[in-house]
């Protein structure tokens, strides 16, 4: 009999021994998640930087450009300066791990951009046109768009980190983005500004649609920084909505209308010199919403580490509270350890059902069966909240519709099935005047006719046509047929926009329109951007040639 007891007393202890060793790992393995998160964080930090440094090299760059040849002058030191800025973070990127892979194909962009840019540097302005500034411009542009393979791998680095830090580190990219995009604006202007011209057709619908995606960043980000509990991210986004959102973007509005007609009242350097400052209340905002994160994961990793020494010394605590307890009693301790650890392997398993439970009389036994209940809790809600991400990740949070990365990610995917002989139909549609319906009945009848225009396309389209949004308010559909009919499919979904006026919350209507561009091609791996630039290209002629129609253009 004593035998038994005393076996028993020795099992209990190990089953205890082992509960507590659970929780200490647990404990450790939080600890270790929030360093991990602190790091991973760090290095996407980096990525982020390399990209605002590209992006900001454009200002100077623009003002090199924009005056004649004089390597001490002001403009050229700038330049200088900005590019030792850019190249001293590019290093630091080279030497962190998870983003060396990313850097030579960015240097390579940057290198080309920048001979361009000091091709024309060294010439006198009127030796050179506007379509050798629009061509340095979009090699700038393209050195920029290098940097997103290195900010993809800094979230690819995250996605092992805590939910919510995912979530965070989008709203940094989607800031980014915010500043890069606002530098282009100024960027087009420069164009034509440089040899006193009227703005070119193209250049200033990519102004306008580049406007467009600046305003909906911002709106995006706006809901998401504006209310933070961080004083720091407060006020820089304050700062924003009155330098740049205001000042900013009235200075850009006001040189878009004097650059349709050619009459300037500044010049390309004093643009440049007046826009770039207002830029900089972007980067503060950035940087005050990851030091606000950061803040948010050390306060984390030291609760992890109090979490630690706590339920170590509990532990201990409790194997000799065990002890005498279980000399007293065999059964009020022993079976309900047996049960919670039982309950702890499930929930390791991912076991979340609910089950019952008989609640231990005594107060230490009742804890922690109210911690496992929490941690079930909490394990169901980051569930709950990782799948929420990954359908926000996939959503225009808008219209319903995809988002482009989804759109490109189900391409890719696309474009490798099936055999050569298939073919790939997809249509692009951009709605006419968007603007105009905006400034006419504002901006939020404009998300109105956004979300009408993607209900009455998805009532043309077949159930497993995929529809997306491409950005600002163009569209794009694959149709999962292989026949040819991108087309006749086009021309029902222009019908489906244009045959009723759209009735607005206000009361109003108002008669909507949109222009269409097809392309079809074989299926084969790589094809995608080929086949969207094909759209776009029939899309931008339907435009050309008066709107509210279709154009097709196929690839061979």
């Amino acid at each position: 009999m004593i035998f038994r007891f005393w076996t028993t007393i020795i099992l209990v202890m190990a089953c205890c021994l082992a509960l507590g060793t659970g929780l200490i790992l647990q404990s450790h393995r939080d600890l270790q998640a929030s360093r991990r998160s602190l790091d991973s964080l760090a290095a996407f930090r980096i990525a982020l930087d390399v990209a605002n440094r590209v992006s900001a090299e454009r200002g100077p760059s623009n003002r090199v450009m924009s005056e004649d040849p004089d390597p001490d002058g002001p403009s050229f030191r700038l330049l200088r300066d900005a590019r030792a800025a850019t190249d001293a973070v590019i290093e630091r990127a080279a030497g962190t791990p998870a983003l060396a892979l990313s850097i030579p194909p960015l240097r390579r962009a940057l290198a080309t951009a920048r001979r361009e840019v000091d091709r024309l540097g060294d010439l006198a302005v009127a030796a050179y046109g506007m379509e050798d500034v629009g061509a340095a411009a979009e090699g700038m542009f393209s050195a920029y768009d290098a940097t997103r393979l290195l900010i993809d791998r800094g979230i690819e680095v995250l996605l092992d980190t805590e939910t919510d830090v995912v979530g965070r580190a989008l709203v940094m990219r989607m800031l980014s983005e915010l500043r890069d995009f606002a530098g282009r604006l100024g960027s087009y202007l420069v164009i034509p500004m440089v040899h006193g011209q009227p703005i070119a057709p193209q250049d200033l619908l990519a102004f306008h649609r580049t406007e467009g995606r600046v305003r909906e960043l911002w709106q995006l980000a706006s809901q998401l920084t504006g209310p933070s509990s961080d004083r720091a991210t407060r006020e820089a986004h304050a700062a924003v909505a009155a330098r740049f959102m205001g000042e900013g973007m009235d200075l850009l509005t006001r040189s878009i209308d004097e650059a349709q007609s050619g009459a300037y009242t500044m010049t390309a350097t004093d643009l440049t010199a007046s826009i770039v400052p207002t830029f900089r209340p972007l980067e503060e905002l950035r940087d005050a919403y990851i030091d606000a994160t950061i803040a948010l994961l050390e306060t984390r990793a030291a609760a992890a580490r109090r979490s630690l020494f706590f339920v170590a010394a509990v532990s201990g605590l409790a194997l000799m509270l065990v002890l005498l307890l279980l000399v007293a009693s065999q059964t009020r301790v022993f079976r309900p350890l047996l049960r919670a650890r039982h309950r702890v392997v499930e929930l390791a398993d991912g076991k979340l059902d609910e089950t019952a439970e008989h609640t231990p009389p005594h107060g230490e036994m009742r804890d922690l069966y109210d911690a496992l209940a929490s941690l079930r809790t909490k394990l169901i809600e980051r569930m709950a909240m990782t799948e929420q991400l990954r359908q926000q990740a996939e959503t225009d949070g808008l219209t319903g519709a995809l988002n482009r990365h989804a759109l490109e990610r189900l391409a890719e995917k696309m474009t490798q099935a099936g055999d050569a002989s298939q073919r790939i139909s997809t249509i692009m549609l951009d709605i006419d005047h968007f603007k105009k319906i905006n400034d006419t009945f504002g901006h939020m009848s404009g998300d109105e006719v956004l979300k009408e225009t993607v209900r009455r396309l998805r009532a043309v389209l077949r159930s497993d046509d995929i529809l997306a949004r491409f950005g600002g308010e163009e569209f794009c559909v694959i149709l999962a047929c292989d026949e040819n009919h991108a087309p006749e499919s086009a021309e029902r979904l222009r019908r489906a926009v244009q045959d009723f006026p759209y009735q607005l919350e206000t009361g109003q209507t108002v008669q909507v329109t949109a222009s269409f561009g097809t392309a079809q091609a074989e299926r084969q791996p790589g094809i995608w951007p080929r086949l969207v630039a094909a759209a776009d290209a029939a899309l931008y002629r339907a435009k050309l040639e008066g709107r509210n129609r279709v154009a097709s253009q196929d690839l061979a």
